[in-house]
């Protein structure tokens, strides 16, 4: 049996420790630079209210497919709202063959909504929406939620005064997880719901911030509608594509504390559905969308910086996880910037739900959020790689065998 030296363990031992150390000086850095930007978000994290003073005419709209059992409930809603104008409701159906028609006819009878059944049944949701809104829209404002999304009295009083401003394009209201109760991987999600809708949107305003609008509650001016084209259609997430082409066409987009409440998957296979249209359309958007991305970044650095930095929040935790696995046997340093990392990364999170009175999901949840979310994040972004690779294109795909959602009770708190 060979020997080996002393001499040679020490020159195998500098030859093998230069690789070992070489990558993680600089993700030590850009590790400890991003938990700071997400621990100094969640500080500055607050209600974005303004005075309830301004109230335009308005069309509340709201786009179905493969929702009918969640319909009834959704208008509603919407006839509940407190709104001292004029405002009518708009129920777009993409072509639905379920009970969706007929739900919706009898409301329409009686003059309570307009009803608008597109022509043929779409892949994507910009279609529809453009198509009713050309066609049924009378107002200027253009207030829209998600089938599934459950919106407070005030919801529309609220989200309607940042248009105050003439130069305001878009306003994004804050969306919640409603069926937080149901087990331990929607409480997850609620925690996920908190911070990339409430707590680091709110906490990143300042001038020259930037917000890309989330389709469950936004608000849009159909004049910067009209102006940079009508909602994006490359892809399945037209939210982010209107927000790229409204920046790029001189609009402001603003958050403000409109409240909806929306309902989350409950499980790995429902996520992984879902999970594969974002990730999929996401890898689409910046191929598509790259030099209006980069005109972004040029007029608007520190917005840009913050925003995709609390968008990669499940990077930025993976890397502090895997510096310290790597520091518990190879660096001592590592460690300790790992665990810097994951500590600011928790209380960043954790400052934000106490601010907006959610403390119901800090514990466990905060922590186990972000030592499981990198995970199953890379898990879909493989699933994505491995369809890209087999030539398969992301579709919009149901996340039960009959509607999309299941139509659970929603706690509003």
């Amino acid at each position: 049996m060979q020997v080996i030296s002393k001499e040679e363990t020490f020159i195998l031992d500098h030859k093998l420790k230069p690789l070992l150390m070489f990558p993680f000086p600089l993700l030590e850095i850009l590790t400890l630079i991003g938990s700071f930007v997400i621990l100094i978000v969640g500080l500055r994290a607050k209600p974005r209210r303004y005075k309830l003073d301004y109230f335009p005419k308005v069309s509340v709209v709201s786009w179905f497919w493969k929702d009918g059992n969640i319909v009834e409930r959704k208008i509603k809603n919407f006839l509940n709202l407190d709104y001292p104008n004029e405002f009518e409701i708009i129920i777009i159906d993409n072509h639905s063959k379920d009970e969706t028609p007929e739900v919706c006819k009898k409301y329409a009878k009686r003059g309570l909504i307009k009803y608008y059944r597109t022509r043929k049944e779409y892949d994507r949701k910009a279609f529809g929406l453009d198509e009713a809104i050309k066609k049924v829209a009378k107002f200027d404002i253009i207030a829209m939620t998600d089938p599934d999304g459950v919106c407070e009295k005030d919801w529309l009083k609220k989200i309607v005064q940042p248009f105050k401003d003439p130069k305001v394009g878009a306003v994004m209201g804050m969306t919640h997880c409603g069926n937080f109760y149901e087990n331990w991987f929607t409480k997850l999600r609620a925690v996920e719901d908190e911070w990339y809708y409430v707590i680091a949107p709110s906490g990143s305003v300042f001038k020259g911030d930037v917000h890309f609008v989330c389709g469950a509650n936004y608000a849009i001016r159909k004049q910067a509608l009209k102006d940079v084209g009508w909602h994006g259609k490359k892809t399945l997430i037209e939210d982010y594509e209107t927000s790229i082409k409204l920046y790029n066409k001189g609009w402001e987009i603003k958050i403000v504390d409109a409240n909806v409440w929306q309902e989350e998957v409950e499980n790995l296979r429902q996520y992984r559905r879902q999970r594969i249209r974002w990730q999929g359309s996401g890898m689409e958007l910046y191929s598509k969308y790259w030099r209006e991305l980069m005109n972004i970044l040029k007029t608007r650095p520190i917005g840009w910086f913050v925003f995709h930095t609390y968008h990669i929040l499940p990077v930025i935790s993976l890397a502090s996880i895997l510096l310290m696995v790597y520091g518990v046997f190879f660096n001592f340093w590592s460690l300790l910037a790992g665990l810097a990392s994951f500590v600011m990364l928790n209380l960043g999170i954790s400052i934000g739900l106490i601010k907006f009175k959610k403390r119901r999901f800090l514990l466990p949840y905060v922590p186990l959020y972000l030592l499981l979310e990198p995970f199953f994040a890379s898990w879909c972004f493989f699933n994505v790689l491995w369809l890209k690779l087999r030539g398969k294109k992301v579709e919009w795909r149901s996340l039960y065998n009959h509607h999309y959602h299941r139509g659970v009770k929603l706690l509003m708190k």
